[in-house]
């Protein structure tokens, strides 16, 4: 099934602060000839580039390295794929920089930590090389003072649900067409109840993930003009969270994977897989990764839309690359940023990982997902509902992880017992002013 992205990723009001995404025209978009001249190929003989890579799933890996060859006949270069945890990427990655062993290029989900050491990818792919993408989507990779573009928008993600259908069938409970956060949760017990399933509910162990809920309230932490706009509504995000940490500490949802994995990210996707959960939520990144693992332990899941309240849709992300100034060879490191980031290399792993593009020739186009295109066609809905509110925190790409990671870790300490919720909201809003101080400095 082909999907028409143009008529499904959200068109937000304001481009330039990315309140949402939208297309540029046909012209603009098309990708030029990936093809080394003779000079590049003679300077790039022999040479080896370091590639800092995580994965979201088998599918991206192994279309990773079928690509990575591709590149290697292409311009007779060598690629060294460094496979790294994602819940160490930036440790380690930051811990190379510091030790003077820079990759060359890098996978990333928190671009804004690396624009200081990041390549000018313009000196190298022209100027006109940003109009191939959606619009809005470079917002986190265009440095906040030259402006200029430091990475490449990888792939669009859109936060939602999963169901065990399974579960929901022999709970004799119909599959979820539109629903609201009291409805999910009241779901979820059900379906437990009927499966004795060891949890109702879970989520991904991540400040990025809980700001979908606090999105439905009305709630959110930055908006497109760099202000601090949690103070305005800390008795919606107090609902949100509540809402959340009450089903964690009454054990319906793994409090052990928030409590007990310090301050990491964790993800209950084993969990899911066991068939001990009815409703997962995390995002369309995990389809493939779901659908190997489900396959392999024999039940059904599918992705169901986002509940709504004051605000349906999702939650926006995304994942990118970025080739670093501290490169031996930057042309090549450059050359293979684009070489992956090309309308054929993103459009054979659109379709691997069920990824959603960020160029606008495929948005434009479509891409005909060869499976699981049911659930890609729900997650593409909800980023069409989303409000264009839900893309402020970019605006300050060097801040989203920080702030994002200390929501998830005063979470963790309602759960335990060393805060409440009402505490928790009033030190994230102070938080949040100290990280925007910094912006002025």
């Amino acid at each position: 099934m082909k999907i028409n992205l143009r008529k499904s990723i959200a068109i937000g009001a304001s481009l330039a602060l990315t309140a949402g995404l939208s297309l540029v025209g046909n012209v603009a978009a098309q990708a030029a000839p990936l093809t080394p001249t003779a000079a590049q190929l003679a300077a790039w003989k022999g040479k080896e580039i370091t590639y800092y890579f995580y994965q979201d799933s088998a599918a991206e890996l192994d279309t990773t390295k079928k690509q990575i060859a591709d590149f290697e006949k292409l311009t007779g270069a060598k690629v060294k794929l460094d496979v790294i945890p994602f819940t160490s990427l930036d440790t380690q990655l930051q811990a190379r920089i510091a030790g003077g062993n820079t990759p060359d290029v890098a996978r990333l989900n928190n671009p804004g930590f690396y624009h200081n050491v990041a390549l000018p990818l313009e000196q190298y792919l022209g100027r006109n090389y940003v109009k191939e993408f959606l619009k809005g989507s470079t917002t986190q990779v265009t440095h906040p003072t030259t402006k200029k573009l430091v990475g490449v928008p990888y792939d669009l993600t859109i936060n939602g649900p999963f169901i065990n259908l399974d579960l929901f069938e022999k709970a004799g409970v119909p599959v979820p067409t539109s629903w609201t956060w009291p409805e999910l949760i009241a779901t979820a017990k059900k379906v437990q109840a009927a499966n004795k399933s060891e949890y109702a509910f879970a989520i991904d162990k991540s400040g990025h993930r809980v700001s979908t809920a606090m999105s439905h309230m009305g709630a959110y932490m930055v908006d497109s003009k760099q202000r601090n706009v949690l103070r305005t509504s800390p008795f919606r995000a107090e609902k949100a969270i509540k809402m959340i940490t009450d089903l964690y500490v009454a054990d319906l949802a793994p409090r052990d994977l928030w409590i007990g994995t310090g301050t990491r990210y964790s993800s209950p996707t084993a969990v899911f897989l066991s068939g001990q959960l009815p409703v997962f939520f995390s995002g369309n990144w995990n389809v493939a990764g779901l659908s190997e693992g489900a396959s392999a332990a024999k039940f059904r899941f599918a992705a169901v839309p986002n509940p709504s309240g004051l605000n349906g849709g999702g939650w926006p992300g995304g994942k990118f690359l970025m080739a670093f100034s501290a490169s031996k060879t930057p042309d090549l490191a450059a050359f293979f940023v684009r070489f992956l980031a090309n309308t054929e290399q993103m459009e054979e792993m659109c379709k691997a990982a069920f990824w959603m593009p960020t160029r606008g020739d495929l948005s434009e186009s479509g891409i005909n997902y060869p499976k699981r295109a049911s659930d890609m066609k729900v997650f593409l809905a909800d980023s069409a509902k989303t409000p264009s509110a839900a893309y402020g925190i970019q605006s300050v790409p060097t801040l989203t992880g920080p702030i994002y990671n200390k929501l998830r870790d005063l979470m963790t300490d309602v759960m335990a017992g060393k805060m409440t919720v009402k505490e928790l909201v009033q030190t994230q809003i102070t938080f949040i002013d100290q990280q925007l101080a910094t912006l002025k400095k």
